[in-house]
């Protein structure tokens, strides 16, 4: 009998704690803002488009991105997250008349036939995959050629990978999972997609912001931040990696290698 274990990726907050303890005081409004503006730029979707976004957590970007879709379709393996996001949409009278769709599912293992999908998003969801390559097939596999992809992923460049070593050392795996920025370009591009850009996410580490509360001094790192942008590499210090792809339009539907 085959028994499968158990995912990593249950230890998550409630969520009614997520968005109080992952974005706190001013400075945690003000990430969130700057992340969901970067997204929805590389989003480039018109009105007509059907978009599907893995991992929702809260609704923090799906909720957005469902005013640049005519429908909206969003999953997540926690049934905690689906249901509370849900129960949110119900009572949301500007929702109301839009087409949203919820349903648990595993990124790994997308329930949708190919090419249905204008645009697919993914943020912070990668690093907990079992199978982060399965996943990034799986996300190409739902577009339609010349569809876009928006992902994001932990940096292996960071400075908190240091902290990480010994755990690496002891088990041979950094978990949650960090990447090279070429490792993830390769894969991509070897399902047929064009990368168009990455852009780096958080020279500064998010705690910094996180611990303020004064929007002078909120400022101040934001202004140090994009400092640091223009006189360094993409990778180097960048906490996360965002990037956006195109699926050619020569990617046949039944394409799909299955990494």
């Amino acid at each position: 009998m085959l028994v499968e274990r158990p995912s990593r990726r249950m230890t998550r907050f409630e969520p009614a704690e997520y968005e109080r303890v992952t974005y706190p005081n001013y400075g945690g409004l003000i990430i969130s803002q700057l992340e969901l503006s970067d997204i929805l730029e590389l989003v480039k979707s018109p009105s007509s488009s059907v978009i599907l976004e893995i991992g929702i957590g809260t609704g923090r970007i799906l909720l957005p991105l469902s005013k640049r879709s005519s429908v909206m379709i969003g999953v997540d393996a926690d049934p905690r997250m689906v249901k509370s996001l849900r129960d949110r949409i119900r009572t949301t009278s500007e929702l109301s008349t839009r087409e949203v769709h919820l349903l648990v599912a595993e990124g790994e293992h997308l329930p949708f036939r190919p090419g249905i999908f204008d645009v697919v998003v993914s943020i912070r969801v990668l690093r907990y995959f079992e199978r982060p390559w399965r996943a990034v097939a799986e996300m190409s596999h739902a577009l339609r050629p010349g569809g876009r992809l928006v992902l994001e992923f932990a940096n292996l460049l960071r400075p908190h990978s240091l902290s990480q070593l010994p755990l690496y050392l002891q088990k041979r795996e950094f978990y949650p999972r960090l990447f090279q920025k070429k490792q993830v370009e390769r894969w991509v591009s070897d399902l047929g997609m064009k990368v168009e850009t990455v852009r780096s996410w958080h020279k500064i580490p998010p705690a910094v912001l996180m611990s303020l509360n004064n929007p002078h001094a909120v400022r101040a790192v934001l202004q140090l931040e994009i400092v640091l942008k223009k006189i360094s590499p993409v990778e180097l210090m960048s906490r996360s990696l965002i990037l956006a792809a195109v699926k050619s339009p020569e990617i046949p539907e039944n394409h799909n290698p299955r990494l």
